[in-house]
């Protein structure tokens, strides 16, 4: 039976819900993907109902969500659809439906070009070993804190010509966002983050540079420019990737290879592994969960949707489907493929992906070099924090 207030639309049959909380859910492991993907796929299909968080779908099933994903019509990333997800400003191009969404895309998508990212590379390295050089003396530190944020924003400010100083502030403003569903705190965020970039773009369109934000105030839709509302929506949505996104995975990441040290070890001993460790990590350290909302009244694959239903898909239990890949439990860096969808699908595949593979990359191959050892705080456990975007709250590591 259902706690008193949780409810379940007259639509929905019972065999099709399941008390599932996706906020509160990570703390409860130190390997949630993994952990819940087979908890929840031994009870429930592909698709599953929840009456928590206001009542959402959860979709679980690799095959099922690259088809959903892929019908912008059925499933709309649009808030106008849906009443949870109507952040101010609206993030862009996440929440554009084609072919708005590609004219928003363009605006990115150069910028994080492959041909791009390489030319980071050099930069990504120092800040790496910056960061090494700071905290190696210590013999220790709080991994998520003391490195797991402070790298991959370095690089984000440096992309986007902020400055460091304001790094508190900012990251406030996405913790807003991510450790939480209610759309008001939500907002909150997003809001904060507008304010901070209305002042910021009011500097460099006297100032232009090579930066990204230089870049957006210098693109067009459709022929005209960006406006206001447009350019916070798309720096809104690369603020919250940059501060927020690459920190939860690569504190996983860490996380994972220090409760596996003979995990770490092989890499340390052959770096030649390091290209498929970093595909195979991030398919088990996936975080990102896109929502999209049903457009009208549907029979679909069996379930009876009705329009306005909230759709969440869970990207990070995708890499543990058995049809996706063989034996998905398994973390093998000899894998001839790591298959998994956690950079998204469709239309609106993660624009910054290739960014993220090289930083983790570079990260590897800097720790290993570094520390040829390491391993968890036996004083401190690691703990998990809740959120819509799930990510480790502590990881307190020692070496040698």
């Amino acid at each position: 039976m259902l706690e008193q207030g949780l409810a379940v639309p007259a639509h929905i049959p019972e065999s099709l819900v399941c008390d599932f909380d996706h906020v509160l859910a990570p703390v409860q492991s130190l390997e949630p993907q993994k952990t819940w993907a087979n908890r929840l796929r031994e009870k429930n299909g592909d698709m599953f109902f929840t009456p928590r968080n206001g009542g959402i779908w959860i979709v679980q099933g690799a095959e099922l969500a690259v088809q959903m994903l892929r019908d912008n019509e059925l499933f709309s990333a649009d808030p106008k659809h849906n009443e949870a997800r109507r952040f101010t400003p609206k993030l862009l191009p996440l929440q554009a439906d084609p072919p708005d969404q590609g004219e928003y895309r363009k605006v990115l998508g150069s910028f994080f070009a492959p041909g791009n990212v390489r030319k980071m590379e050099d930069n990504i390295r120092v800040t790496v070993n910056a960061l090494i050089d700071e905290i190696e003396p210590r013999g220790g530190c709080e991994f998520v804190t003391e490195f797991g944020e402070k790298f991959p924003i370095f690089v984000f400010l440096k992309l986007v010509g902020a400055s460091l100083d304001d790094r508190e502030e900012l990251l406030s403003y996405a913790a807003m966002f991510t450790r939480t569903a209610d759309v008001k705190i939500r907002t909150q965020g997003t809001q904060g983050l507008a304010r901070y970039l209305t002042k910021l773009y009011a500097e460099r369109r006297n100032n232009l540079g090579e930066d990204v934000l230089s870049r957006f105030l210098l693109s067009d839709f459709n022929g005209r420019p960006l406006n206001e509302e447009e350019l916070n929506g798309l720096g809104t949505l690369l603020f919250l990737g940059g501060l927020d996104t690459v920190k939860s995975v690569l504190s996983f990441v860490t996380l994972y290879l220090g409760r596996h040290p003979e995990q770490y070890a092989r890499i340390v001993q052959d770096k030649s592994l390091i290209p498929a460790a970093v595909e195979e990590l991030i398919r088990i350290s996936g975080t990102s969960l896109p929502e999209r909302a049903v457009t009208r009244d549907v029979d679909y694959e069996g379930v009876s949707l009705k329009k306005g239903d909230r759709v969440l898909f869970f990207l990070p239990f995708m890499s543990f489907d058995p049809h996706l890949n063989d034996d998905p439990n398994r973390v093998d860096f000899h894998r001839e493929i790591s298959q998994h969808v956690v950079f998204g699908t469709g239309v609106h595949r993660c624009a910054g992906s290739h960014l993220a593979r090289l930083e983790i990359r570079v990260f590897l191959e800097e720790w290993t070099r570094r520390f040829p050892t390491f391993r968890l705080d036996p004083a401190k456990p690691a703990k998990m924090g809740q959120g819509s975007v799930w990510t480790p709250e502590e990881v307190p590591i020692l070496w040698p």
